[in-house]
Formats: structure tokens, sequence, C-alpha cells
């Protein structure tokens, strides 16, 4: 393929079956016919050729270079360089005959090399050719800007990727294909289609021959075999803002795309973009409500559980079931090798993978709820799914929510099922908890249970978030004051100390601290703290403190 301006132009060979050219003879050239003309211009001064541009037709009476052997040898050589279409001289004014060696270098190079009789009128040869070349634009633009009205309204009334693949595939007769990476849509009209045909839109390598696209960038076209039929099959890439979103795919059998044909496929790029765009903003809009409302029923104290019911089903929500509530925490992996199309921006990445989960669990047919909010996505599921961890159902389904969303590295936490609104909140509450704690405490890319969270999940279940940093403060301010005053290093010490199991030399070696250092500072946080490390009970309190502390210090007040 070559640029647009080509397609507008006309072929040497079709030059010559003009009326104008009835008595211009073909010299040499013979095999590059189908070069195609652009533009027309008249040589008949010594510097033309650097003013000579690519699809250029020559006509001269050769003045320029009638007593210059090496110019005569040289120009059709650098005019074939400079992608001229082809060159008309006019024999029997300054050149009595055209050269052997200029017809020798035309047959060489495929370079059409036309004599014009002496009585022929560059004005009329011109003329005739640039009639053509003007027709041929202006069919081309009236074809363009057709095709532009026609899905530009399609749009405008309100029509979606269904319906501009069916126009699409109705207007051209081809197999038709257009995706939207950004919303994961396909679309592939008309639904009676060979499987073959179907299989080759699937597939994602494009093996094809990569091509010159008129405006947007690059595409593929290649001839397949379909069945024993012959298939052309071409591929623009959606742009939009330098970033691909998306294919316009389509597949013709037993013929190949038309000039026009291709130029309504490129045309129909921009207008697939219009409408993943538009449904990308459908869907950050619609998001935006349901985290709102998500927002005020997590956080609303005086519950009107009415209105609130009242105002679910407008989402299609229905809250008076059971529930359990599961928080994604999805981000790109740390190393992969896999190229992504619309960059990883978090809330890009969020929108993408919450677009992937809902359609997993409409095609599942569940009972689901879905929000993409500030915390991570949110998904309430009914109990029976998640809430048995040995189950080989609920390991199932988190493996193919896991399956669903393999792009990337994600982290789950998962409450457990209550009924109703109430029953929500506490789910939503207990699975944020696991998730910011759980990833704390065995690390990102796991499943986490609240109720795998141990004695922290106890505490932080049945105890108020006031009650246990009162808890941590009188066990471990004496530390941290001093540390404070004296700029000491108790409480780390105390943490390593904790970790070794209260065994000074690995302390001391970890620390790459004195020994007789490590054994001061053991014997200071016993004197300030009152802590035994022999009785059980008190060793197991400090240790609570020292976790809860870091879980604090880590969380904030995220966890109230």
């Amino acid at each position: 393929m070559v640029a647009i301006m080509d397609h507008y132009g006309i072929s040497v060979e079709e030059v010559l079956h003009l009326p104008a050219f009835k008595k211009c003879r073909l010299l040499g050239g013979g095999e590059g016919l189908q070069r195609v003309i652009t533009n027309v211009n008249v040589m008949e001064v010594p510097d033309i050729l650097p003013w000579i541009k690519s699809g250029d037709f020559l006509l001269t009476t050769g003045y320029a270079i009638k007593d210059d052997i090496d110019a005569q040898k040289g120009l059709i050589p650098q005019l074939a360089r400079q992608g001229a279409a082809g060159l008309a001289i006019k024999s029997q004014r300054y050149i009595e005959t055209i050269p052997l060696y200029m017809i020798e270098a035309a047959n060489n190079l495929n370079f059409p090399l036309l004599e014009m009789p002496a009585e022929i009128n560059f004005s009329e040869l011109i003329s005739s050719v640039l009639s053509q070349l003007v027709n041929r634009q202006a069919l081309f633009l009236e074809h363009s800007v057709a095709v532009h009205q026609q899905f530009t309204d399609l749009i405008l009334k309100g029509g979606q990727l269904d319906q501009i693949a069916t126009a699409l595939a109705e207007l051209i007769n081809a197999y038709v294909c257009l995706e939207d990476h950004s919303n994961y849509r396909r679309v592939i009209y008309p639904r009676d289609i060979p499987a073959e045909v179907v299989r080759y839109f699937e597939r994602e390598d494009l093996v094809g021959q990569k091509a010159d696209c008129y405006d947007t960038g690059d595409f593929y076209r290649e001839q397949v075999t379909f069945d024993g039929r012959e298939a052309d099959c071409a591929a623009l890439p959606v742009i939009v803002e330098g970033q691909q979103y998306g294919w316009v795919k389509a597949v013709l059998l037993e013929r190949r795309f038309s000039l026009l044909e291709l130029l309504t496929l490129e045309r129909v790029c921009s207008i697939v973009a219009l409408d993943i765009i538009r449904q990308h903003n459908v869907t950050q809009i619609e998001n935006k409500y349901k985290a709102e409302f998500l927002s005020q029923l997590l956080t609303s104290s005086n519950l009107d559980e009415k209105d609130f019911l009242e105002r679910a089903r407008t989402f299609g929500w229905e809250l008076t079931g059971d529930y359990a509530a599961l928080l994604l925490d999805v981000s790109p992996p740390a190393k992969t090798n896999k190229v992504t199309l619309n960059g990883d921006r978090p809330q890009d990445l969020k929108t993408r993978a919450a677009i992937l989960l809902e359609n997993f669990c409409r095609r599942q047919r569940l009972k689901f709820i879905l929000v993409n909010n500030e915390d991570g996505l949110t998904l309430l599921v009914e109990p029976t799914l998640v809430c048995n961890g040995k189950e080989n159902g609920a390991r199932g389904f988190l493996h193919q929510l896991r399956a669903v969303l393999n792009y990337w590295q994600v982290t789950i936490g998962i409450g457990s099922g209550y009924n109703g609104i109430k029953g929500i909140k506490r789910s939503y509450r207990e699975a944020k908890i696991a998730l910011e704690l759980g990833r704390y405490l065995f690390g990102s890319g796991s499943n986490i249970y609240y109720r795998n969270l141990g004695v922290y999940g106890l505490l932080l279940k049945h105890a108020g978030m006031a009650e246990l940093k009162d808890f941590v403060q009188e066990i471990l301010a004496p530390l941290l004051d001093y540390d404070y005053n004296k700029k000491g290093e108790l409480y780390k010490t105390l943490e390593t100390y904790l970790e070794t199991n209260c065994n000074v030399k690995e302390t001391a070696e970890k620390m790459y601290t004195h020994y007789n250092t490590i054994l001061y500072r053991v014997n200071k946080i016993k004197e300030l703290t009152g802590v035994d490390f022999n009785q059980p009970d008190q060793k197991l309190n400090l240790q609570v403190a020292m976790r809860l502390s870091q879980v604090f210090n880590r969380f904030g007040n995220s966890l109230e």
C-alpha cells in the first residue's frame, strides 16, 4: 500500500488509453506501466531534478539535455530513484531520436519511457491527465465524506459498536470484526460467519503484510485461504491520542478490497474510536454514582434502610439477601513480558479489571454487586461461593476470578457472609481489614480470609480501635518516650529481640551491634515496661502490642 494520494492517481497504462495520448508510443519500461501518476510536470531547464516529487510524470522536448550525453544517461535512473511515474520525450525537435541507452535504462528499471510526436501539444496532455486526477480525487473525497456522515449520524442517534459493525458489513459486503480493548468488547457481523473466519478474527497475532495506512498509522493486509476459498483480509488499528484502543478487521471471500472499501475501513476507525471513548465515559460515570452510593451505605450511622433499598434498585441491586464481600487490589505484576495497549495508570487498570469481572459474573449468571471505589474493586457475592476456603467450590471460584484477571497481580480480602444492609457493612469492613492487614502479614497476591487473621482479626473484630490503641499505648509508651527523648533504639531492639525468640546474640548479629549494648537495652526494656520475658502471658501481651503498633503505624485510621 502507498499513501492515499496515490489512490487518487492514475496508472501510466491508463494514461496511454486517453485520447490525448493516442499518438504517443511506449519505447521502454513496459513492466512499470502500473506506476501511479499523481501530478504532471514539464522539464525544460537543467535544474528540474531537485524539484521532482514521487508520482510526477514528466513531459520534455529534451532541450535541457540535448548536448549533454552524461545527463541523458543519468536522467532515467535519477527519476526512478526519486519515485517519478514516467517520462515522455518529444522527439525530432532537439533530440532527433531517443538514444538506445535511455531505452535500455527504462527497461532495466521498469520505468515507462514514452515518445511523443512533434505536433503534440503539452497543454492538451497535461489537461487530460489532470482532469482524470481531479475527477478521481473528487470521487474519493465525496465517498469519504458520505461514509463519515453516515457513521457519524449513526453515533449521534445512539448507535453502538454492534450497529456500526452491521452498517459497515452491509456497506462493503464483507465479514467485519470490531474490537474495543478499553471496554473488552468484540462484535462480529454477520452472525452466520464461517468458523475459520471467526478464528481468524480472534487471532491475536497479525502475520500479514504491514502496509502504510492512509492517515492513522499502519495496517495489516494479507491473502489467505479459508476452506479452499481465497480471502482478502485487512486489519486497521483504532488510535486515540497515540494509543491503540482496538481494531477494525474485515475479510472478503473470493475478491479483493477496492480502494474505496479500504478507505471506508479507515474512516470507520475514527467512528469506532468515538464509540470507545463514549462507552468508557459512560462506564466511568455509572461507576461514580455506584461508588458514591456504596460509600454512603457503608459510612451512614443512621440507616434509613427503606430509602437505601429503593435507591439500590436503580442499579439493579437487591440488598436484602445474603452477601460476602471481596475487596480486590489489582496492580501490574513486578515483571512481565506482556505489552499493554492503553498503559497501566491505576484508575484505567481498575476500570479494565472491573469490566472483566462484570462480564465474568454475568456469564456465570451470578447474583452480584460490583463497584470500583477508592479501596479497590468491591465484589459482593453469595456467601456459598467463597466462605469456606477449604471447599473445592470456593477455591474454584477464586481461581476463576484470578484467571479472569490474569494480566495483573491480584490480592483479595474476603469477609464472612451476612444478611442485609448491616451484614454488607460488616462483611465489607472484614474484607477491608483482611486486605490491608493480611497483605502486610502475608504479602501481596494472596487470598486473605478475615477469619484467618488469627488473634489480630479477633481483636479488631471484638474491640474498638480506641481501646486497642490505649492497650498499645499503655505497654509501649515508656519505650517510645525514651527513644524520643534519648534518641534511642529500644523499640527497634525489642522488635528484633522478639523476632529472634528473645536471643540476645542473634539480636546483636542482626542489628550489627555489640552484644553488651543489646544486653543493656534489653534490661532497660524490662525496667521501663515491667515485663518479665520468662512469663508467657507478659511476653504475649508485649508481642501483641508490638504487632498492633506496627499495624497502626502502617494503616493509620484506615482500619476504623
